[in-house]
């Protein structure tokens, strides 16, 4: 599976349209152009598509999404507008299979429950699809249980969380851990970190050099030079998917 050139980050979203909604999955499969999206573990279980742990920036609520049930979440709304947080499963009806879909597993979930959950969810999904994580044992399960899926590393050298977060990000930067546990056929580095040394280094293990977020069409046109695939957003209302 190829995702091509271009991956919408959190699906075609733009100041009408919320990152991670149904519409912006929409517009991206209308578009032709791979979504990248984030799942998490609701309360009682539900895979739903939502970036950040808790509501406060999306919905201005100062709550963690694990603590909801998703009846208790679909009570929220994106950014002020119509759209909710939503399931997995109803993302991947409107996707239907048109544009391929690069899914990342959120930690917080025990371990391997939010992997085993995907991976019966995405059994009867005719669409083409990989996940991502930025935890090498996330990816370990797919490389045990299910190998066929195309899995990747994301990695980053910013400062996101805890000092035991970051540390755990950090160990889990290097080559010689995430290769071993994961072998994974794609990494998608940071932009704000990447150097030339760190593109050859990726590309001595095997592995395809994916790079995120590209949010002006400057720094998507200089990623491009390098990448085999951009994660960006923002793209220009004229922007040349095929170019």
């Amino acid at each position: 599976m190829d995702f091509g050139k271009y991956i919408a980050h959190r699906g075609l979203h733009n100041e009408a349209v919320p990152e991670n909604s149904l519409s912006a999955f929409r517009l991206a499969a209308e578009k032709g152009i791979p979504a990248e999206l984030d799942i998490r573990l609701t309360k009682d279980m539900k895979l739903v598509v939502f970036h950040d742990a808790d509501l406060k920036r999306m919905c201005g609520a100062d709550v963690k999404l694990s603590e909801l049930t998703y009846e208790e979440l679909s009570e929220y709304r994106l950014c002020g507008t119509g759209e909710h947080i939503p399931l997995l499963k109803d993302v991947l009806k409107v996707i239907d299979g048109r544009v391929p879909l690069l899914i990342e597993i959120k930690r917080g979930a025990p371990l391997w429950i939010t992997e085993k959950r995907l991976h019966r969810l995405l059994e009867s999904y005719q669409g083409e699809y990989a996940v991502q994580s930025f935890d090498p044992l996330s990816m370990l399960w797919f490389r045990l249980f299910d190998c066929k899926t195309k899995r990747g590393i994301l990695i980053t050298e910013k400062c996101v969380g805890t000092f035991w977060e970051n540390l755990k990000l950090k160990l889990c930067s290097k080559p010689f851990v995430w290769k071993r546990i994961a072998a994974p056929s794609f990494v998608s580095y940071d932009l704000r970190c990447i150097t030339l040394e760190k593109v050859f280094s990726v590309i001595d293990t095997g592995a395809d050099l994916y790079t995120w977020t590209a949010d002006t069409p400057e720094l998507i046109e200089a990623a491009k030079a390098f990448s085999k695939s951009v994660i960006a957003q923002n793209f220009p209302e004229d922007f040349d998917f095929q170019r």
